[in-house]
């Protein structure tokens, strides 16, 4: 294990235990191929992009080249796996994955020293695990965790079933605030830059999908069904009244925009979105295929 340095976080090649030398993929005239990335997240300092693919736990920086940042151990299986990345001030990196040794999801703080333990959370599922990872505006670290196929202790306060948690990025979290309920699987979310937090929000079988505030308490508030079917896999702030929105099964980066209380879809920005987007420094829009990374404007 090789410990990183905050300098050194953007263009170090790092090792975690069970980690071998990778290759950096040519950029072609994409951003970087990273197979099934869905954990996306933007250094602060650097503005680099870091990219986590769900199943071989692999982590991919991208500041002025691609370079391979670590590889986590992680049981896959539907969706299981690397499902959640957050860069934070200071070189820190935090990951959510499904663990190899036992299916739980865990949030660790990957860099930089060594790998620490912020949370150890349920046994994981085929599917509606959650697992996506932000920074709240008050520094803390927030995770969506899904029903985990068992809808029933969604209501229970003392289960992590269909709630948003946050987490202190400090130390270990044995008893996660939560900061609403009621979720069927809130893995799309985002802050936008007015400090609200709005999910995007799967739902099994012909429930309606729905944007929602994921911060105001209780269950979901200012709720906006959604038409169709999107299968949301990503959520990013482009203003405070525009969300730009990844649908798994759609495959589309749509724009919402917020009229009258509502969100409304205005447009669809690109076509190939499937595992998740980010918004760059720069205010574009990197998304992943499953194949490969792209970057779009976002207006």
């Amino acid at each position: 294990m090789v410990r990183v340095t905050a300098s050194a976080l953007a263009l170090a090649i790092v090792v975690l235990t069970g980690c071998g030398d990778e290759t950096p993929a040519p950029l072609g005239r994409h951003l970087v191929a990273a197979s099934q990335a869905g954990a996306l997240a933007v250094d602060p300092a650097g503005g680099g992009l870091l990219a986590g693919e769900l199943e071989s736990g692999r982590i991919v920086a991208r500041p002025s080249r691609p370079v391979a940042l670590a590889r986590l151990r992680v049981a896959t299986g539907g969706q299981r796996g690397l499902i959640g990345l957050a860069a934070a001030d200071g070189g820190r990196v935090f990951a959510a994955y499904t663990r190899a040794s036992d299916g739980r999801i865990v949030v660790d703080r990957i860099a930089p020293g060594r790998v620490r333990r912020i949370w150890t959370g349920p046994r994981s599922a085929t599917l509606a695990n959650g697992g996506h990872l932000e920074l709240a505006p008050d520094g803390r670290l927030v995770i969506g965790i899904g029903d985990l196929q068992d809808p029933a202790r969604i209501a229970d306060p003392d289960a992590p079933n269909g709630k948003l948690l946050a987490l202190r990025p400090d130390r270990l979290n044995l008893r996660p605030a939560v900061l609403s309920s009621g979720w069927n699987n809130p893995f799309a979310f985002t802050f936008t830059p007015d400090g609200k937090l709005w999910v995007a929000d799967n739902a099994p079988g012909r429930r309606p999908e729905r944007l929602a505030r994921g911060d105001a308490g209780g269950g979901p508030r200012e709720v906006t069904e959604l038409e169709g079917m999107s299968a949301p896999s990503g959520v990013a702030a482009i203003s405070s009244g525009e969300l730009a929105v990844c649908g798994f099964v759609s495959q589309t980066l749509d724009r919402y925009r917020r009229e009258d209380g509502r969100w409304r879809k205005a447009d669809t920005i690109a076509r190939g979105c499937r595992y998740g987007v980010a918004r760059l420094r720069d205010g574009r829009l990197a998304f992943s295929t499953g194949r490969d990374i792209r970057t779009v404007a976002a207006r």
